[in-house]
């Protein structure tokens, strides 16, 4: 094989592009016992890949469904006496890149913006993210006292047999006690201290949720810009991005979710914002060069675009290796995959595709 790489390299940290042989370019218009011409596999394959991309992805009608159910659990809320300010819905059904089929795994996340005026014991007050995480449980199993209510890290979850929906209860970042600014940890002089990245957003502009690790501090969000960020970049990319990210999440549910799926999201994000994309490139091409590099990506901090506050920190060592080792032998079916494609062996080379992204993909 082409891949002169071993799994323990991309475990001791990030490689180059230029680590890896490229695959060989095959400009031959000839075939050979029946095989297509490089062209035409080239093309096959990219319908393929754009199939694929569209397949994994929920139904409209089952969006809706996420969006209809979302609704009904926030009224809920209100119903029970929360005064909420707005309501936001977030993460992967917003971005485009919720995949099916749907199970009670499937989630839809939503961040209810509470009035501190009449919720100001939860804002100001002592273990405020851990009450206000409990009482909105105790309203949810009120209302839903035949599905599985709980506190899951900074987030209540209620899980339904279709999918789960999961409330995130929050604050106008200005509003509560304390907040814990997002920071990286610095070394001066032999102490470590926490500092803002330079180039991060201030955010007192935006809201604050439960620490999803401690559950005692709240922390800086804000899923609108964040949003807003991520569709600029889909954007300027004729959505491609999204259809990467659909891909890559798709391939991380096959493989036992190695890595969390919003940090699978943010990667693909990183890759578009990076010198990796190639401007112009096709579906398949993103799909290969973007796991290709994956087994560097998970050795690689990856940071969310607004506040530059690192996803992949709560990964144990044992956790990132697993997840590199999966990764680092999807890279290398995708460079037989590539291999096949140039020699006009459409159908060997979609075999070796459909060993990566599953059995979707035709």
């Amino acid at each position: 094989m082409g891949n002169t790489r071993s799994v323990d390299d991309y475990q001791q940290g990030p490689g180059s592009e230029d680590d890896r042989k490229p695959v060989e370019e095959d400009d031959s218009q000839t075939t050979l016992g029946g095989e297509d011409s490089p062209q035409e596999a080239e093309r096959e394959i990219e319908e393929s890949h754009d199939e694929y991309a569209d397949e994994v992805q929920i139904t409209d009608k089952q969006a809706k469904d996420m969006q209809e159910r979302r609704e009904n659990v926030v009224d809920s809320l209100k119903d029970e006496g929360m005064e909420i300010e707005e309501d936001h819905i977030y993460g992967s059904v917003m971005q485009g890149t919720m995949t099916g089929p749907l199970d009670e795994d499937s989630d839809v996340d939503v961040m209810v913006v509470l009035d501190a005026d009449e919720h100001g014991q939860w804002a100001k007050g002592e273990n405020g993210p851990r009450n206000a995480l409990n009482a909105v449980k105790r309203k949810l199993e009120k209302k839903y006292p035949n599905q599985e209510v709980k506190v899951d890290r900074s987030v209540v979850a209620v899980k339904f047999s279709d999918f789960t929906v999961e409330v995130a209860p929050a604050f106008r970042y200005s509003n509560v006690r304390n907040p814990e600014n997002p920071t990286d940890n610095v070394t001066i002089g032999g102490m470590t201290v926490p500092i803002q990245p330079a180039t991060a957003d201030d955010p007192s502009n935006g809201y604050a949720i439960p620490d999803t690790y401690g559950e005692q501090s709240w922390v800086g969000t804000d899923p609108r810009k964040a949003q807003s960020m991520y569709n600029a970049v889909n954007e300027n990319n004729n959505g491609k991005l999204q259809k990467v990210a659909v891909a890559a999440k798709n391939w991380n549910e096959e493989n036992g979710k190695p890595v969390d799926s919003y940090h699978m999201v943010m990667m693909s994000y990183k890759y578009f914002q990076s010198n990796d994309a190639p401007s112009n490139a096709s579906t398949q091409e993103h799909m290969s060069k973007f796991m290709r590099k994956l087994p560097q990506y998970v050795n690689e901090e990856t940071r969310e675009p607004v506040y530059h506050e690192r996803i992949d920190k709560g990964m144990s060592d044992k956790d990132r290796r697993k997840a590199a080792k999966k990764a680092y032998k999807a890279s290398e079916k995708i460079e037989e995959a590539e291999r096949l494609k140039k020699q006009g062996k459409t159908e060997e080379a979609k075999e070796k595709y459909r060993e990566v992204y599953g059995d979707k993909f035709k």
